[in-house]
């Protein structure tokens, strides 16, 4: 759960199938402290899984400020998802997804949200670059603005924001080089009761958020290759985890090399000719030289005076 410490009380958190992500710092937030406070973490996603966004104040944060509440505007992919409000007396709120008016229905629904894989395309017109552009400056991206406001009076505008987005393309270009592994998509709407809706105005002198909270979701393997997680080790080999097909090729490589070892090995035992035609078997010590046999004639032809 993303908490900072310069705005005690106030969490944020992401859940798939009702539990927690963990979380992994963002090794490219910032040293120097930017003009809002801000939180920057990393997640998981996997495909097709449905997530939440789980909003939380405890007693930590202070609300004797003007009888103030605090409203989060929360995007995906840089999308307005819904802008709940949290008082002293209601501290915690579950965005499921995106609460729309549908002038199909003439009613309230509910679109989830689910992470879904980018799937790349060529081929693309200008208008389609453009606007697949802006999706991808914020990409795989979950952010929860946090500000101070006082409630003014009743809501009663409703536009239709539903949005029937299935699946997540973008244009090859708009990429850049990205490493972008899911984007979020919408479900089917869902119908509900109609939400109770405020107008607010920021707490005097507030010139800006108090928070910012982001979330960054990724593939496992792109997690991997961002160096946010270490990659998996290459488990050792052993004959049960081997297929068949594997065990015959390591044995028939085993007997090659046993063969060629084997094929060597004769080579060397084969005796060598000398050039005096002598053969020697290299195995054996070595032949000793006979010396030459000299013959000396100790009587001699004796001169006659």
């Amino acid at each position: 759960m993303a908490v900072l410490e310069e705005v005690p009380g106030i969490k944020v958190t992401v859940r798939i199938d009702g539990v927690d992500c963990q979380e992994y710092d963002d090794p490219q937030d910032p040293d120097q402290p930017p003009a809002c406070p801000k939180s920057s973490k990393y997640i998981e996603s996997r495909d097709d899984a449905k997530f939440t966004i789980y909003l939380t104040v405890d007693r930590g944060y202070k609300w004797g400020y003007k009888k103030h509440v605090l409203s989060f505007s929360t995007y995906v992919d840089n999308i307005w998802v819904r802008d709940p409000l949290l008082n002293e007396h209601y501290l915690e709120t579950e965005i499921e997804g995106r609460q729309s008016f549908s002038n199909a229905s003439r009613s309230w629904v509910l679109q989830g949200l689910k992470f879904s894989t980018v799937k790349i395309v060529e081929n693309t017109t200008k208008e389609r670059f453009q606007e697949d552009k802006k999706l991808s400056d914020e990409p795989g991206m979950i952010e929860v603005r946090v500000r101070r406001c006082i409630k003014v009076q009743r809501s009663h505008t409703v536009q239709d924001h539903t949005r029937q987005k299935s699946s997540f393309e973008l244009a090859e270009k708009s990429l850049k080089g990205k490493s972008i592994s899911h984007g979020t998509t919408f479900s089917n709407n869902e119908s509900i009761d109609a939400p109770t809706l405020w107008n607010t105005v920021p707490v005097d002198g507030d010139n800006t958020h108090i928070a910012i909270f982001q979330f960054k979701y990724r593939s496992k393997e792109a997690l991997q290759h961002e160096m946010i997680i270490p990659r998996t080790p290459t488990p050792p080999l052993s004959l049960e985890t081997l297929s068949e097909a594997d065990r015959d090729r390591l044995a028939r490589e085993r007997l090659e090399q046993i063969e060629a070892e084997r094929s060597i090995k004769k080579e060397a035992d084969r005796p060598v000719k000398r050039e005096n035609d002598e053969v020697v078997d290299l195995t054996q010590g070595g032949i000793r030289a006979k010396k030459p046999r000299i013959e000396v004639d100790l009587t001699g032809d004796s001169e006659e005076d």
